[in-house]
This record gives structure tokens, C-alpha cells and sequence, in this order.
């Protein structure tokens, strides 16, 4: 099953430990990601919530606007 990783609604979301795409969540949307999790890269102007262990093998980048939100 695809990950939702950006502009997507859903009520439930099933997602993969590992992601091969960067994760970007845009102004005025929220996400969330459900660990333990391993990214590639992530860009937040949203937010975004993550619960568990999160691993992002490159850059982080929160914008003015954005919020990640880490739980557990």
C-alpha cells in the first residue's frame, strides 16, 4: 500500500518503515508519521507529527511556518 506523504486527507493511514521519497508537508496542511520511521529528507511549512522513532538520513528543513511535533 502507497504512503500518503503530501496533500492527501485520509482517516487511516498505513505507512512504511522506510520511505524513499522526501516527505514534504506544505503550508496550512498537517501530517503525521508513524514510527520507528527512516526518511530521506523532510520539509515542514505545515505541521507535522510524528510518533515513535523518527531517522531522517538527510536534511531537516522547518520553515517559518512550520511545526514537527515528535511523541514517544
Amino acid at each position: 500500500m502507497p504512503s500518503i506523504t503530501k496533500q492527501k486527507s485520509v482517516l487511516v493511514g498505513i505507512n512504511t518503515k522506510t520511505f524513499t521519497n522526501d516527505v514534504v508537508v506544505d503550508n496550512n496542511y498537517s501530517a503525521i508519521l508513524s514510527g520507528p520511521i527512516t526518511v530521506p529528507n523532510i520539509t515542514v511549512n505545515g505541521t507535522l507529527n510524528v510518533v515513535n522513532n523518527l531517522n531522517v538520513t538527510g536534511n531537516i528543513v522547518i520553515g517559518s511556518t512550520g511545526n514537527l511535533n515528535l511523541t514517544g
